[in-house]
């Protein structure tokens, strides 16, 4: 469990050196290093969500995602942040989302995102 608190010690860093008055300006992300066995991705989210919730309180979908993908790079876990527009309505106003990626799989959520939003491409840095 001493891996999931300096995860998520390092992740809630990230999220506030992120944090700017005018919105987000994202520093490097962790290398996502490997070295040792990596945990599963969902078990590593639960667990991270509850350093985030003892760390910081509780998170809006934004700001989730990027913790998440901070700690799940922390630990070894090659995470992505994604971000999406809804389908519906087509027109203005549609909510954005955002979620994380472990390869293929969404770890964050239980949102269909694929079905219900439209992925806006990131500059991976």
């Amino acid at each position: 469990m001493f891996g999931y608190l300096a995860a998520g010690r390092a992740a809630r860093d990230f999220l506030l050196a992120a944090r700017t008055e005018g919105g987000y300006q994202l520093p490097e992300w962790p290398v996502a290093q490997s070295g040792r066995r990596p945990a599963k991705p969902a078990r590593a989210v639960a667990r991270l969500r509850l350093m985030e919730r003892l760390l910081i309180g509780f998170l809006d979908p934004v700001e989730d995602a990027v913790f998440l993908t901070a700690g799940l790079r922390r630990l070894g876990i090659p995470a992505a942040l994604r971000m999406g527009r809804e389908l519906a309505p087509a027109v203005a106003p549609g909510g954005l989302y955002a979620w994380v990626r472990c390869g293929d799989e969404v770890v964050s959520t239980s949102l269909p995102v694929a079905e219900e939003y439209v992925e806006i491409p990131l500059a991976e840095r």
